[in-house]
């Protein structure tokens, strides 16, 4: 095996493990289960700020795994979401 087809492999490799990462944390901040967990003894605007929190740490994780795949237009709707995250946190 050639060091370019082992790159290929790598990037296959790592492409493969960050997008099956991003879909499981994309269901752990959509679940239920998520918002139940933060329901708990907490105080509404505690809960509201912790669950923005959450989803755009997860919209960040997408945008990056899509700046490396070059997907521009993706990015942009992903940064459109973003940037109305951090104004509802802002507020």
């Amino acid at each position: 095996m050639t060091d370019k087809e082992m790159n290929k492999l790598a990037d296959l490799i790592v492409d493969k493990l960050l997008t099956t990462y991003i879909r499981e944390q994309s269901k752990w901040y959509t679940t239920d289960t998520f918002e139940a967990f933060m329901s708990q003894s907490r105080k509404p605007k505690t809960n509201t700020e912790e669950e923005l929190l959450g989803e755009l740490a997860s919209l960040m994780t997408q945008l990056n795994l899509y700046q490396e795949k070059e997907e521009y237009e993706k990015c942009a709707e992903i940064k459109k979401k973003i940037d109305e995250l951090r104004q509802k946190l802002d507020e």
